[in-house]
C-alpha cells in the first residue's frame, strides 16, 4: 500500500471529536514541539471496515479466508450473512437471484462467459488472488446503478511490503468419485491441461462452408462431409483419479530512492479435479384435474466431470512518492469442464410403468475464461485538505467455447434391442427427456468490455461539521457475440436393420456414409428459417454515468451520507441466420435515463453501539439478449429462450436498518432488517403453445423482506475459568473465536395485475405467456432461512489454525412451474467443513517455513434433493471432499 503524507491527517485527528471520524489512522504520532516533520505510514489501519463505512456491508479479509479453507470465493461468500450459493457458482444476496447482484473486480466490472447474463460464475475465481471481499447490501452512488440485491467487490492483492515466495502442492479426493468407476470419452492429447488440441474443431473442409453452402452440396461429396467428422462417440468406464492442485506465488519490492518503490506480485494456480454424480432423475405429467400426476421418466443418471483450473495473476505497482501511486494488474481466470453424462432407465409419453428402456448420452467440453487488464492511479493532495483522486482504465474479455457437444439416444425397439433414435426410425415424440437425433453442436460466446472513470474525495469543515464531498464519472461499454452451429445425423429409409443397433463408433464409420445409410444435415440455417432459432447473435451495452455524494459527521455521534447517480444507458441486440440478415427485423435498441438517489444515517447513541438507516432507489435492467424478439438456444442446457421486446426495467425502492455493537477488540454483534419493493420485476415464463421455449416478462409487483443477525466473539476461556498458561505466551484456551449468523427472509411476487390473465401479458410475436401455476409465489431462488456457525482456533505462537464451519441453506424454488406443473423445490441443506493448518517456522530449508494443511468439506454428505409436488424430481449426493497440502514459504 502506498505511503501517505500525514500532516493534514494529524491536524484532522487533533481537531476531530472522535478518532472514528478519521478514515485512516497512524499510530504513535507524537505532537511536534517546534516544527512538524513529515511522517510516512507504510499501511493504513482500520479496526473494522464494516464499522467504519457508511453503508451496510460485510467484509471477508485474508484472515477470515484463511480460516475457511475454501478454494474459490463462491463458497467463501456463502458464509456471509444473508448470502447463499446456488449451483456451486452463483451467489444470491438476501435471496435475490444472480440478475440482481453485481460482481466487481477492484471496483470495476468484469467480463462474463455466461450466456444471456452478465453474471460472473464465482467458482472460477480462486481465493489465491484475493486480499479482501466486500459485500455491500445498501446502495451508494459510487457503484453502478443496476444494484438491486447487493454488490460483491473482489479486491486483489496489491504492492507487497517485503519480498516473499511460496509454493504449494495438494492432493485430495471425493467419497463419491476417487478410486471408483466413472465414465469418459476419448478426447485430445492436451485435455488434462484444459486445452483442446483441435480434436473437437469443425473439420476444415466444413469450416469453409456456410450452412447454406453445406446444404447445397450433393452426393457423393455430401457423404464425404459427413464422414470427415472425428468419430469419437463411444463412452467407456475408468477408475477416477485423485484431485491435484499446484500453486506458486512470489512478491518483490524494490526501494527507489527515499520516497519511491516498485512492487510486483505474481501467482499461478493449476488444479485438476474429478467428480462423479449419481442422480435419481424423475419427471412427471400433472393432470390438474384432481391434483394427481403420472411419472413419465425414471432414469439413473451418471455424470463424470473433469474440471481443470488455470489461473494467473500479476500486479505491478509504482509508488511515485508519498502521495502518488500507479498500479497495473492482470488477471486470468480459466476453467475447463469435460463432462460425460449417461441416463439409463424408462421413458414414456404417458406412464413410466409402460415405458421404454432408453439410454441418453451427452459429451460436452466447455472452456470458460475471463481476462482483465486494469491500470489505475491513486493520488493524495495535501495542499487541498488531503483530497484524494483516483482513476481507472480497464480492458476485459471473456469467452465460453463449447466445441463438438455430442448428444444421442438409444431406445429399445419392438424386439427389445437398443437402437439409435432418429426421426426416420423411432419417434422420439413417444418418449420424454430424450434426444431426437444424434447431433454435434459447436457454440462460442465472446464478451468484451472497456471501463474508464475517475473518482475524487474532498474533505473540509463547515463550522464544526466534518464533511467529505465525493464525485466521479465513468464510461462503460460491453459487447457480446455468439455463434452456434448444429449438425444433425439421420438414417435413410433403405438402411439395413442391423445398422441402427450398431454401437455409435460403428454407426458413424465411413462405410455407412459411403453406403448412404447415415446422412448429415447442417441444421443451423434450417432451424433459423423454420423455427426462428437463430445461430448468430450480437448485443451491446453502453453506459455513461456521473455521481455526487456527501459524507457528513453532523455531531460526535451522528453521520449522514447521501448521493445521487445519473446513468445514460443504451442496450442493443440482434440475431440472424438463414434467410434473416443482420441488422434487419431482429435488431432492437433500448435507451434508459436513470436517476438513482441514496441516503443513509448512522447514529452512535452509546459508545461502540450504533444504528444505521438507509434508503435508496435502484433498477434491474433487462440483460443483453432478453430484449430481442428472437429465439436462441442456450449452449449451457440446450434450452430455447425467446427475448421480449416489450420488457421494461424493474424499479426497486430499498429500506435497511441495522443495529451494531462492538464490545471487544474483535467482538461484535448486529441485528438488521430490510424491505425491498419491486415494480415491474422481471420474471421467467413459457411461451403459450410452445412450452419448450422460455421467455421473460414483467410481473406486476413484488416485495422482499427479512431480518439478519450476526455475532462474533473471542472465547477467552482461560481468563474466564482462571486456567494458567504453562510455558507459552498465551494460553491456548484463549485462542478460540465463535462466529454465527442467521437470516430469515420472505418474499412474494404478484405475477399478474388485478383482473389480468396470462393472455394480457405482451411478449414478442403477438404471442402470450403460458398459463401460470399460481398468481403469486416467492421469488425464484429465495431461501426462507440461511445460517452459518464458525468455530475457529488461531494460535500464532504455535503456528496452528483450525476451524469447523456449518452452513445451512433453506428450501427455495429452483424451477418455476406453469399451468398444472407445480414449482420445483430444492429442499433445505446443511454442510459441515473442517480445516487444520500447521506452520513450522524453523523449517531448515533455505530459511523457509513449512505449512501443512488438512481439510474436509461436506462431512455429513446430506443428499441434495429437488422435489415437484412433493415427489422426487432429482436427488444426488455431492460426496465428502478431502485434501492434504504442503506449502513452502520463503
Amino acid at each position: 500500500m502506498m505511503k501517505r503524507n500525514t500532516l493534514a491527517l494529524a491536524v484532522a485527528v487533533a481537531s476531530a471529536p472522535l478518532a472514528s471520524q478519521v478514515s485512516a489512522q497512524a499510530g504513535g504520532i507524537s505532537a511536534p514541539s517546534l516544527e512538524i516533520e513529515e511522517v510516512f505510514v507504510l499501511g493504513e489501519f482500520i479496526p473494522d471496515e464494516k464499522r467504519d463505512t457508511s453503508a451496510i456491508s460485510n467484509i471477508l479479509d485474508v484472515e477470515d479466508l484463511s480460516k475457511l479453507g475454501e478454494t474459490n470465493i463462491g463458497i467463501s461468500l456463502s458464509r456471509v450473512t444473508g448470502l447463499s450459493l446456488v449451483g456451486g457458482k452463483y451467489v444470491y444476496v438476501r435471496g435475490l437471484g444472480e440478475r440482481y447482484s453485481s460482481t466487481l473486480l477492484n471496483g470495476t466490472r468484469i467480463s462474463s462467459p455466461v450466456p444471456f447474463q452478465k453474471t460472473v460464475p464465482l467458482d472460477i475465481i480462486p481465493n489465491k488472488i484475493v486480499e479482501s471481499l466486500l459485500v455491500q447490501k445498501t446502495y451508494s452512488a459510487n457503484y453502478p446503478g443496476d444494484f438491486s440485491g447487493g454488490v460483491i467487490d473482489i479486491r486483489t492483492k496489491s504492492t507487497p511490503q517485503e519480498d516473499y515466495a511460496n509454493i504449494k502442492l495438494s492432493i485430495g479426493g471425493n467419497s463419491e468419485t476417487t478410486g471408483g468407476d466413472g465414465i469418459y470419452y476419448k478426447g485430445g492429447s492436451e485435455d488434462n491441461w484444459g486445452w483442446d488440441d483441435g480434436t473437437r474443431d469443425i473439420p476444415l473442409n466444413i469450416q469453409q462452408l456456410s450452412s447454406e453452402e453445406f446444404e447445397s452440396v450433393v452426393d457423393p461429396q455430401r457423404r464425404g462431409l459427413g464422414a470427415s467428422f472425428f468419430n469419437n462417440w463411444d463412452v467407456y468406464e475408468k477408475s477416477m483419479k485423485p484431485n491435484f492442485t499446484g500453486e506458486l506465488e512470489l512478491g518483490k519490492r524494490l526501494e527507489i530512492g527515499e520516497e519511491s518503490a516498485l512492487g510486483f506480485i505474481g501467482s499461478f494456480r493449476y488444479s485438476n479435479q474429478w467428480l462423479n454424480r449419481f442422480t435419481d432423475f424423475r419427471r412427471y405429467e400433472f393432470t390438474g384435474v384432481d391434483g394427481g400426476s403420472r411419472q413419465t421418466v425414471a432414469y439413473d443418471q451418471t455424470t463424470s466431470r473433469q474440471v481443470i483450473g488455470f489461473n494467473g495473476f500479476a500486479t505491478l505497482g509504482y509508488e511515485i512518492d508519498a502521495n502518488n501511486s500507479i498500479n497495473l494488474t492482470y488477471t486470468l481466470m480459466r476453467q475447463t469442464e469435460d463432462e460425460t453424462q449417461q441416463n439409463k432407465g424408462l421413458s414414456s409419453e404417458d406412464d413410466v410403468t409402460d415405458g421404454t428402456f432408453t439410454q441418453n448420452i451427452r459429451l460436452q467440453w466447455t472452456d470458460n475464461e475471463i481476462e482483465t487488464w486494469q491500470l489505475s492511479g491513486e493520488h493524495f493532495i495535501p495542499a487541498f485538505n488531503d483530497a484524494e483522486f483516483t482513476w481507472r482504465m480497464v480492458d476485459g474479455a471473456a469467452f465460453r467455447d463449447s466445441p463438438d457437444t455430442r448428444t444421442y439416444t438409444y431406445a429399445e425397439n419392438r424386439d427389445g434391442i437398443l437402437e439409435v433414435v432418429t426421426p426416420n426410425r423411432q419417434a422420439a415424440g413417444d418418449l420424454r427427456e430424450v434426444f431426437q437425433a444424434p447431433e454435434r453442436n459447436y457454440a462460442r460466446l465472446d464478451d468484451s468490455l472497456s471501463d474508464f472513470g475517475f473518482d475524487f474525495s474532498i474533505p473540509f469543515y463547515i463550522g464544526d461539521i466534518d464533511v467529505t464531498v465525493n464525485g466521479g464519472a465513468g464510461y462503460y461499454e460491453r459487447t457480446r457475440e455468439s455463434d452456434d452451429r448444429l449438425f444433425r445425423f439421420d438414417l435413410t429409409t433403405d438402411t439395413p436393420d442391423y445398422v441402427p443397433i450398431m454401437f455409435p463408433q460403428q454407426l458413424f464409420q465411413r462405410e455407412n456414409f459411403a453406403e448412404n445409410w447415415v446422412t448429415v444435415r447442417d441444421f443451423t440455417a434450417g432451424a433459423a428459417n423454420a423455427a426462428g432459432i437463430f445461430p448468430l447473435a450480437e448485443s451491446g451495452e453502453e453506459v455513461s454515468s456521473y455521481y455526487g455524494s456527501f459524507d457528513a459527521q453532523l455531531t460526535d455521534r451522528v453521520r449522514l451520507q447521501g448521493g445521487v447517480r445519473f446513468e445514460d444507458i443504451t442496450l442493443n441486440a440482434d440475431a440472424w441466420g438463414g434467410n434473416t440478415e443482420q441488422a434487419t427485423v431482429n435488431a432492437v435498441e433500448q435507451q434508459y435515463d436513470d436517476v438513482l438517489p441514496s441516503l443513509s444515517l448512522t447514529y452512535e447513541f452509546i459508545e461502540n453501539m450504533q444504528i444505521r438507516l438507509a434508503w435508496s432507489e435502484t433498477v434491474n435492467r433487462p440483460s443483453l439478449l432478453e430484449i430481442t424478439g428472437t429465439t436462441i438456444r442456450n449452449p449451457q442446457n440446450f434450452q430455447l429462450y425467446r427475448g421480449n421486446v416489450f420488457l421494461e426495467p424493474a424499479e426497486l425502492t430499498n429500506y435497511d436498518f441495522r443495529w451494531e455493537w462492538y464490545f471487544g477488540n474483535s467482538d461484535s454483534m448486529s441485528f438488521g432488517a430490510f424491505y425491498k419493493d419491486f415494480t415491474n420485476p422481471i420474471e421467467q415464463g413459457k411461451v403459450q403453445a410452445q412450452n419448450d421455449i422460455f421467455t421473460w416478462f414483467n410481473a406486476e409487483e413484488a416485495y422482499l423482506q427479512g431480518v439478519e443477525y450476526d455475532f462474533r466473539k473471542e472465547l477467552r476461556m482461560a481468563n474466564w475459568f482462571g486456567v494458567e498458561s504453562k510455558g507459552w505466551d498465551e494460553n491456548w484456551l484463549n485462542l478460540f473465536t465463535l462466529s454465527a449468523n442467521v437470516s430469515v427472509i420472505d418474499s412474494e411476487v404478484t405475477l399478474l395485475g388485478a383482473d389480468e390473465t396470462a393472455a394480457d401479458v405482451p411478449i414478442t410475436g403477438g404471442r402470450n405467456i403460458a398459463q401460470l401455476n399460481a398468481p403469486t409465489r416467492p421469488l425464484t431462488g429465495q431461501s426462507d432461512y440461511l445460517g452459518n456457525i464458525l468455530l475457529s482456533y488461531d494460535d500464532q505462537a504455535r503456528g496452528i489454525i483450525a476451524s469447523i464451519a456449518y452452513n445451512y441453506t433453506g428450501e427455495r424454488i429452483a424451477l418455476v412451474g406453469s399451468l398444472n406443473d407445480p414449482d420445483v423445490i430444492q429442499e433445505g441443506l446443511g454442510r459441515v467443513d473442517v480445516l487444520f493448518r500447521w506452520t513450522i517456522e524453523d523449517f531448515d530449508m533455505l530459511g523457509s517455513s513449512l505449512e501443512l494443511e488438512l481439510k474436509a468439506a461436506n462431512l455429513f454428505d446430506e443428499p441434495i434433493e429437488w422435489t415437484q409436488g412433493g415427489q422426487i424430481f432429482e436427488k444426488y449426493n455431492l460426496g465428502i471432499t478431502y485434501s492434504a497440502g504442503l506449502r513452502l514459504n520463503f
